[in-house]
């Protein structure tokens, strides 16, 4: 039996004895926890379903607090399946309950989602206002589980405006707090995200240290939900360093492992990741079958942001190939989607992408449009990172139409960019400007380059 195998039947004997003896403060405690189990497994329906009920039962016995945890957990739902405007609404209504009696530590849980929420739509600046809301309370109630979890969260946008390096600094401070108290799995999911930092910052040897770290914790917990997640990271790690074949096993260890625990959202993950690593290798029918696979689940979860992200690499793998027809299709499908639930950042990489396609098809000028739309937002929410790949590729598109000098220019701001993150896109850079050195000629890119230096 496992985890949440066990974790189902204790709490249904729970809910059964409450219901015998008429006690509904434990009936509603008890559809609480299923709530939480059937949402961990990615049943979404389900866990709604169990949170409903809890939510009635606890309107009618008069738990307030009771209503407001409800309020909360639906949000959690709502968010997990990308329909953000629905979880938004439901995270306010737990606050305001929260505020009307009291409950801090209630207050700054549904700060904290609410950052969430904003974080997942790409709007970082109120990410950052609520996250800041809900690290206040928590140190002045001195709950350091809280406070740990608000300097994670806030980590975790900054990672998203691409600051890798403010990121670490605060998922140190976060680690730092967990150690204290020896809460393991915190410790885990803070070397979780670490791990992934490092990859985004090119240091796949550090990443792979913390990831390594992160799935020893978890094998020692018998977190086998923990151990799926750890397993996938660290296939992309070896996928990101081109080591396809080891993941591809650490996906599979994922894959097998999700599937026996019934942890639906983490299968729809793990298809997601073997799919991007056979894309990598050129092996496209491969990639669109587990891309399908992953589209499925999301689909049949209501997984809203799964569809979107499914959508958005169908198009690429079929831009790989070739097919700009079904690759704009799938782009424009993800796009639609993510302008449906809000999500800037979505949109913004789907602009990036049609910009992409329109370029392979010679057509720069709509290209140029695409890339303006997608730099626009990334300057708008404060995504470094996404300003330096769309500057970037403008410059593509300016050499294409010989605009040398534009040319130049963008990828030197692109690269300074890059430069100050230390993101290893700093390469893809470089070999763009070597690119454009052979295509000018040596005399003519050293003119350029002393006629550059000249006017600054």
């Amino acid at each position: 039996m496992n985890d949440y195998d066990q974790a189902l039947e204790l709490s249904e004997r729970a809910l059964e004895i409450a219901q015998k003896i008429g006690d509904m403060a434990e009936v509603e405690k008890s559809y609480h926890q299923l709530g939480i189990i059937h949402q961990k497994r990615g049943d979404y329906d389900r866990a709604f379903e169990y949170h409903q009920k809890a939510l009635e039962i606890a309107g009618g016995i008069g738990d307030q607090a009771g209503v407001s945890r409800s309020y909360h957990q639906i949000g959690i739902v709502h968010q997990k399946r990308g329909d953000y405007d629905q979880a938004f609404e439901y995270h306010q209504k737990a606050l305001e309950i929260a505020e009307k009696i009291g409950d801090m530590a209630a207050i700054s849980r549904s700060y904290n989602q609410m950052g969430i929420v904003y974080q997942n739509r790409g709007d970082y600046d109120f990410a950052l206002e609520h996250h800041q809301k809900a690290l206040e309370i928590a140190e002045k109630m001195r709950d350091i589980a809280m406070v740990s979890v608000s300097y994670q969260n806030i980590g975790i946008v900054y990672q998203k405006r691409g600051d890798y390096d403010r990121a670490l600094d605060l998922s140190h401070k976060a680690l730092e707090i967990k150690q204290t108290s020896a809460d393991f799995y915190g410790i885990l999911r803070i070397y979780g995200q670490m791990g992934l930092l490092h990859k985004l910052k090119g240091d796949y040897v550090r990443a792979l240290e913390l990831s390594e770290k992160a799935l020893d914790i978890a094998t020692k917990l018998k977190d086998d939900a923990g151990i799926a997640r750890s397993c996938n990271q660290i296939g992309i790690i070896y996928q990101s360093r081109g080591v396809n074949d080891q993941a591809l096993e650490y996906h599979q260890k994922a894959l097998d492992i999700a599937e026996r625990i019934g942890d639906k959202a983490e299968v729809a993950m793990s298809f997601h990741n073997m799919g991007i690593v056979h894309q990598s290798k050129g092996d496209y029918d491969q990639a669109l079958a587990f891309y399908e696979k992953a589209l499925e689940i999301a689909e049949k979860i209501g997984d809203i942001s799964g569809v979107s992200k499914s959508y958005h690499q169908i198009g690429m793998v079929h831009q790989n190939k070739g097919d700009f027809q079904d690759a704009l299709e799938h782009f424009q499908k993800a796009l639609e989607i993510a302008e449906k639930i809000g999500d800037i950042s979505g949109v913004s990489k789907s602009y990036h992408q049609i910009g992409i396609v329109h370029q392979s098809r010679g057509d720069y000028d709509q290209a140029l449009g695409f890339y303006q739309k997608a730099l626009e937002i990334a300057k708008k929410v404060g995504d470094i990172s996404g300003v330096g790949s769309s500057i970037g590729m403008v410059g593509r598109v300016m050499q294409m139409k010989k605009n040398y000098t534009d040319a130049f220019i963008d990828y030197l701001i692109s690269l300074d960019i890059f430069e100050k993150l230390g993101s290893p896109n700093v390469k893809i850079v470089h070999s763009l400007i070597t690119e454009l050195t052979k295509e000018m000629g040596e005399e003519d890119f050293n003119k350029l380059l002393e006629d550059f230096k000249t006017s600054k």
